[in-house]
């Protein structure tokens, strides 16, 4: 059973809980029902460090409302976004591609539910061939298109155009147009200092694309921000949207046969 809880070890009744990252909802409309008991909901908090560069991984994140950030960083302290990861993927990826340890450190940008998982119990389930294997190998090729923008974005748009961006990214995931984004948190993954995100944000505000307050982001005109943006957004959403549209074939005949007959 999926439990719902901060901690693995906490003893909880078994609650099983709707999921809505799309790796795992595709994996369970097959029937496939063999990762449910290495399953729990956690909540991760804003701002929270859920690896650092270099550390061993021993869980995997299904986000489905939180919103996580891999930050690269050099040894002088300077620090830039190479990837933000929701509910269409998974944080821990290197654990499918045999890794053990992460390069990047992953911090949490919008606080939400996730599903957790022993990165041990992933690697077993890898081990059998089995539907989520090629599920995460679609969004492991998706991701790294998305890194390569990302980088390229970082060397070759400025703080105004990224910042676009960011904001654009976020919204999309709260659905809401409005969502908590303190300046603090903005700089380390725009790889600028606060003073240059204070003045992207002060002109943002001025053509009254967004209103910005103690750190609350609220998207006013998402059309204009668009046009604000760089084409690295547009570009980024192709892609999920491309791996959101091949989910449903991506699992065999035989997998469905084997596993069950419903539809993703």
């Amino acid at each position: 059973m999926i439990r719902a809880g901060k901690e693995r070890r906490r003893s909880t009744a078994p609650a099983v809980l709707p999921i809505r990252n799309r790796v795992l909802a595709a994996l369970l409309a097959t029937g496939y029902n063999g990762v449910l008991p290495k399953l729990e909901h956690v909540m991760l908090r804003s701002g929270q460090t859920l690896y650092r560069a270099e550390q061993n991984i021993e869980d995997v994140y299904f986000p489905e409302e939180a919103v996580v950030a891999m930050i690269d960083s050099t040894d002088d302290g300077r620090t830039v976004e190479v990837g933000i990861i929701g509910r269409e993927g998974i944080v821990g990826l290197n654990v499918f591609l045999g890794g053990v340890t992460t390069p990047d450190k992953a911090v949490v940008q919008l606080a939400g539910r996730a599903t957790r998982m022993r990165a041990q119990d992933l690697r077993n389930e890898l081990r059998f061939g089995n539907p989520l294997q090629q599920l995460l190998l679609s969004y492991a090729r998706t991701f790294l298109a998305v890194i390569s923008q990302s980088v390229a974005c970082s060397q070759h748009h400025d703080i105004e155009q990224r910042l676009a961006r960011l904001l654009l990214t976020l919204d999309n995931y709260a659905g809401s147009g409005e969502f908590s984004m303190p300046q603090a948190s903005i700089a380390p993954l725009l790889g600028v200092r606060r003073a240059g995100v204070s003045v992207a944000a002060h002109n943002l505000q001025a053509q009254r694309l967004i209103a910005y307050r103690r750190g609350r982001i609220c998207v006013l005109e998402r059309r204009g921000l668009e046009r604000k943006s760089c084409e690295c957004y547009r570009f980024i959403r192709r892609q999920y949207a491309t791996f959101r549209a091949v989910l449903p074939r991506l699992l065999s005949a035989a997998d469905r046969h084997r596993h069950g007959t419903g539809n993703v």
